[in-house]
């Protein structure tokens, strides 16, 4: 190490593969990737992929909990409204209208880039 020069141990952080670069972000907080978009155009772009991946995964995970509650209710409808696990069950279907019209809302701006979904929050993107 003591041969090498200071411009060859410079790291560019960009020049790794987007894989890498995923995994090095999911273990900050969405608020703290949002605010990382400022830094430059090429972690803007990073951190977009991973805080719009965020909605997909809110949806897959929705649906794996909706499913796994529907499998432990019972078939006859007038059953289910007196099992322990209905209300669980209203909730998530709520929470399935929601999810619904927040997709319906805002995803068509973030596939053309107009703004950015960060779970809780939507931010502009930046141009």
């Amino acid at each position: 190490m003591a041969n090498c020069s200071r411009d060859q141990l410079n790291i560019n952080l960009l020049n790794f593969p987007p894989e890498i670069l995923d995994t090095i972000f999911t273990y900050f907080l969405y608020e703290d990737v949002s605010k990382l978009r400022l830094v430059c155009k090429g972690i803007d772009q990073v951190c977009q992929r991973l805080l719009n991946s965020g909605f997909s995964k809110a949806e897959r995970l929705h649906s794996k909990c909706l499913k796994q509650v529907k499998s432990q209710l019972p078939r006859r409808e007038s059953e289910r409204r007196c099992h322990p696990l209905s209300r669980h069950c209203d909730i998530l279907s709520a929470i399935e209208t929601r999810l619904s019209l927040l997709g319906m809302t805002f995803i068509k701006y973030v596939d053309t880039n107009l703004c950015c979904f960060i779970p809780g929050k939507v931010r502009r993107c930046r141009q």
